[in-house]
């Protein structure tokens, strides 16, 4: 597909593109200066929920609730443990409840029932479907100030209400304490398939999102403005059918080129 012309007035406003829910149609007006920067793009705990099995998700619940081109309710997480003095690593999921987001049943059941020498490093890798909240945030911090030795890698399909400047402060307080947060990739997508999803006749092959891949670029983008603190760049809407549509927008010189001098990986 033939890439489009710029725009011509970047002074006025910067539209990086703009992308349809559930579309065979993407439209999309690009910057051409910012292709360096996107190469990104190329290419057991038992639950009471009826989606997860043996520690696995299953395959259309994986396929629908990891979509980062659709907002959902429930949030989902896949979870690695590795400890410095074991070969092996525990690797789950769990989701939210009415009552408890997943970040909190993991600090609060998951990790209290796995933890038995406080003296061994520990290495934490979370999957998620959305970003931590403001509250999660504060917890997870108390959490790793009470686990020195505990280190924490964040993944994140979609980010939680990205414009509410309690949870863009939660993420940048995180990232202060040395927790990594990024946006889920395709080869993160992959990982995750092959890893946490259950199906016993499932290939490797089988699942491939690579339409995925506006909005990777959109979410990274944002958690770059996010990071730096500087305005939201990302607009979320619906249109007349309620499918969410996503936009792109930088409005003045000092986004611009704080988006484009960072590789959003």
């Amino acid at each position: 597909m033939k890439a489009p012309h710029p725009p011509q007035d970047l002074q006025a406003k910067w539209e990086l593109g703009r992308f349809r829910s559930h579309s065979p149609l993407i439209r999309v007006i690009l910057d051409l200066t910012l292709l360096p920067h996107l190469a990104f793009l190329s290419p057991v705990t038992i639950s009471d929920s009826p989606s997860i099995l043996l520690g696995k998700i299953l395959q259309e619940t994986f396929i629908d609730g990891y979509d980062p081109s659709v907002l959902r309710r429930v949030q989902y997480m896949f979870y690695e443990i590795k400890w410095s003095n074991s070969k092996r690593s525990w690797q789950s999921c769990c989701h939210s409840t009415r009552t408890e987001h997943a970040e909190i049943h993991f600090i609060e059941d998951v990790f209290q029932k796995q933890r038995s020498d406080p003296s061994v490093h520990c290495s934490i890798t979370w999957y998620m479907s959305w970003s931590p909240c403001a509250d999660c945030c504060k917890e997870i911090r108390d959490f790793l100030k009470e686990q020195p030795n505990v280190n924490l890698v964040i993944y994140v399909a979609w980010l939680y209400w990205h414009k509410e400047e309690t949870n863009r402060q939660g993420l940048r307080s995180l990232v202060n304490i040395g927790v990594s947060i990024r946006v889920m990739d395709l080869p993160a997508y992959s990982y995750c398939w092959r890893t946490f999803v259950y199906d016993e006749d499932k290939d490797e092959d089988d699942y491939w999102p690579r339409h995925f891949a506006p909005w990777i670029m959109l979410y990274s983008l944002e958690l770059q403005s996010i990071l730096q603190n500087i305005p939201s760049c990302l607009e979320i809407s619906t249109d007349e059918n309620q499918t969410p549509v996503f936009s792109l927008c930088v409005e003045d010189d000092q986004q611009k080129r704080a988006l484009t001098s960072t590789n959003p990986r």
